[in-house]
């Protein structure tokens, strides 16, 4: 896998990177033994189609690590150091979807050497997460 090497000096405010990711059954077991999150809406089928959500939905903070892919690997990748996330789920992501990572950087500030990178998460154009990150680069 190839990790992006950017200085400061090589990222414009519209720069954008993206990568897609097939949600699978084993994720949510995987990030469940990670995190330690073991709530039934992630793992347990026959409790989660008695919710609103009527059946497993995919923990947010996968999603927030797809973003950490996204900032770590791409954009801008080796030298960057995430200080602040801030993600709003607007609709659950499922076993099974298909997600688009997308980010773009909307702010840029040399003296603090910050930049700011707008986040979407969407399935089928349907917009699931949204947010900001503000990045440091090293």
């Amino acid at each position: 896998m190839i990790i992006q090497d950017n200085n400061l000096a090589d990222i414009k405010v519209g720069d954008s990177a993206s990568f897609s990711r097939l949600v699978t059954a084993n994720d949510l077991i995987k990030f469940a033994e990670l995190s330690g999150d073991y709530n039934p809406l992630h793992l347990d089928n026959h409790y989660a189609s008695q919710t609103e959500f009527g059946g497993l939905i995919v923990h947010g903070f996968f999603l927030g690590a797809l973003v950490s892919r996204l900032i770590g690997m791409q954009l801008p990748g080796k030298k960057s150091l995430i200080l602040k996330e801030s993600l709003e789920f607007k609709q659950p992501a499922r076993i099974g979807d298909e997600l688009l990572v997308t980010g773009e950087v909307v702010h840029k500030s040399e003296a603090t050497r910050l930049i700011e990178v707008s986040i979407v998460i969407s399935c089928q154009q349907k917009i699931l997460t949204s947010g900001q990150i503000y990045v440091r680069l090293l």
